[in-house]
């Protein structure tokens, strides 16, 4: 049984992704959709009746729910052609005044979460497959007033960088998705945020994003930075010292 392996599927670019995989890749048996908001994902598989779609609600940021995923790949047995981790936790803010919670979601979710699906699924990837790690601009330089989210995503950038090189005797491919900003519900558009500043920056039109990052990671690519401006971003960020970027970046948060 082959199948595709969704996080984060409950909205955002978690739900595009599903979409695009349901129209782009017709010949896989099964598509697994995860996330925490069960309704979210019973809807999605509602509204996809022709496509046999897993829903499986899980908590990402809970240690007690890996061995769930753990335990249901053992017994199906599946090949894995696409693993899509993109389960996230993003709050902006003076890091002094970020809720204890607030930091522990994001470490908990964009750290160990991902570390730990990409773990547990690796050993059932079929040949030929890959997986796109949900990254982001972020993850360029250090970022002011989202200390803790850069960081964890900076984490993400090196981990798929290593994973990668892992993985090629293993015929998988590991695509870093880095994608500036999106209309989300992390993200809303034209809504309040610690600095409006950041709605000045170019909006990313999700349905290509996870196109190209999908034929991306078929082609064997290593990084995707969607947008003209986010690559010129990318490109500045390795000529230029990060105590410059940071200057300039900490202005949009």
């Amino acid at each position: 049984m082959k199948i595709a392996v969704i996080t984060g599927a409950s909205s955002g670019l978690g739900v595009e992704f599903t979409k695009t995989i349901i129209k782009q890749y017709p010949k896989l048996d099964e598509i697994w959709i995860i996330a925490r908001r069960k309704d979210r994902l019973k809807n999605l598989a509602r509204h996809n009746p022709d496509k046999k779609i897993r829903a499986i609600t899980l908590d990402l940021g809970a240690d007690e729910e890996y061995s769930k995923l753990e335990t249901l790949l053992s017994d199906e047995k599946p090949q894995i052609s696409i693993l899509v981790n993109n389960a996230g936790y993003e709050c902006s803010g003076n890091f002094r005044d970020m809720s204890a919670s607030d930091i522990q979601n994001m470490i908990s979710v964009n750290v160990k979460g991902l570390t730990m699906v990409q773990r547990i699924c690796s050993p059932y990837f079929a040949k030929d497959s890959f997986a796109i790690m949900t990254c982001s601009v972020s993850s360029f330089t250090p970022i002011p007033h989202q200390a803790v989210y850069s960081a964890s995503k900076r984490y993400i950038y090196a981990l798929g960088k290593a994973l990668r090189e892992e993985e090629k005797r293993n015929n998988v491919n590991i695509l870093l998705l880095c994608p500036g900003n999106m209309d989300t519900e992390m993200n809303p558009k034209g809504q309040a945020r610690p600095s409006k500043q950041i709605n000045t920056l170019p909006f990313l039109d999700m349905e290509k994003v996870t196109k190209n990052a999908l034929a991306r990671a078929e082609h064997k690519k290593a990084v995707y930075t969607p947008g003209r401006f986010y690559k010129f971003y990318r490109v500045v960020s390795k000529v230029f010292p990060s105590s410059f970027i940071m200057y300039f970046a900490k202005k949009f948060y």
